[in-house]
């Protein structure tokens, strides 16, 4: 069964994090403001075998939840942006991204 959480909602942006069953970890967001009336919407899927080094990142340990450790850290992630973060930790996720 997938877990999730809401990371951040704030000034029109909602992100979510959730481990789904297979392990991966998918970050999602929609945004109301970047483009005038449109949304933007994006995901972010981290292989299984990625989210341990997420994990850690954070200061977590082995078997630490990987989203309270995203929700603990959002405001911090959210300014640098989750893709410019996954990337300066060495995960390169998977993106989906939608205008309108």
């Amino acid at each position: 069964m997938s877990r999730s959480a809401g990371m951040w909602s704030r000034n029109g942006l909602q992100v979510d994090a959730s481990v789904n069953d297979d392990g991966t970890l998918v970050i999602s967001g929609q945004d109301l403001q970047t483009f005038g009336d449109d949304e933007y919407e994006y995901a972010l899927t981290v292989a299984r075998d990625d989210v341990p080094k997420v994990a850690a990142a954070l200061g977590g340990a082995p078997g630490d939840d990987v989203i309270a450790l995203l929700v603990d850290s959002a405001e911090d992630i959210i300014n640098i942006g989750e893709l410019t973060w996954l990337r300066s930790i060495g995960v390169e996720p998977a993106f989906w991204s939608r205008l309108g």
